[in-house]
């Protein structure tokens, strides 16, 4: 999950045994368990393959999260304790900028799952909490390239930065920018993904930007005419 193990790579029975410490079947158990999960694929007489996530399926995940986190941000604002709202406060300020080790960038992918974590369960429902856990396991992998990405990059961002706003926000009691917030946070992750790839960056709602014809110049669509 926390992309040591390289996409579009079999895993190596012996070799995963043998760092981990591990028998043959609680190796199996947990190959079964996150094939499950769709973090693994199982390929005939070849073993496990650890799949290769597109950028469909990365877009689909971040338009799911903006859905459910939106519905939770709301929710913990008018739901959530004071000493929750205390709580994840001192969680978001014991995130710091981002380092440049690999212990710290995993450090703050975990961190980042934690806060969005805890800040489900303060929503106090939990068929949102139930969904928002799974999604949140599909996306782990994601969160630790993006984790990387920013320490690489040596932007100047903290947790704290995006996280504070949604604190705040639940604070008050104001529904619609603990939304915003929560939102703005989940979209800077999608934004460094989708730049890595190269591709378009996500529309305010989460939503990809599809990219329109280029419009005609009437001297175009005359000689169109004519040729018809």
């Amino acid at each position: 999950m926390r992309g040591e193990i390289e996409e579009g790579v079999f895993l190596s029975e012996k070799e995963i045994m043998k760092r981990y410490r591990i028998g043959r079947t609680p190796f199996r158990e947990a190959c079964n368990r996150l094939h499950h999960e769709h973090l693994l694929e199982v390929v005939p007489r070849r073993g496990y393959l650890v799949p290769e996530m597109s950028l469909q399926e990365v877009r689909d995940l971040f338009e799911l999260r903006v859905l459910v986190e939106g519905a939770v941000a709301e929710l913990a604002a008018v739901r959530a304790s004071s000493k929750e709202i205390d709580e994840l406060a001192r969680h978001a300020a014991r995130n710091s900028a981002p380092g440049l080790s690999r212990n710290g960038d995993n450090n703050r992918a975990e961190a980042n799952t934690q806060f969005h974590l805890r800040l489900a369960s303060m929503a106090h429902n939990r068929e949102l909490l139930r969904v928002e856990r799974s999604v949140l396991e599909r996306t782990r992998r994601l969160a630790y390239n993006v984790a990387r990405s920013i320490g690489a990059r040596r932007q100047e961002m903290s947790l704290e930065t995006l996280h504070r706003p949604v604190v705040d926000a639940i604070r008050r009691g104001d529904r619609a920018a603990a939304r915003q917030a929560i939102i703005h946070d989940i979209q800077q992750a999608h934004t460094i993904l989708v730049g890595l790839a190269g591709r378009d960056l996500a529309e305010p709602d989460g939503v990809a930007k599809r990219r329109e014809p280029k419009a005609r110049s009437k001297r175009e669509r005359d000689s169109l005419v004519s040729q018809a």
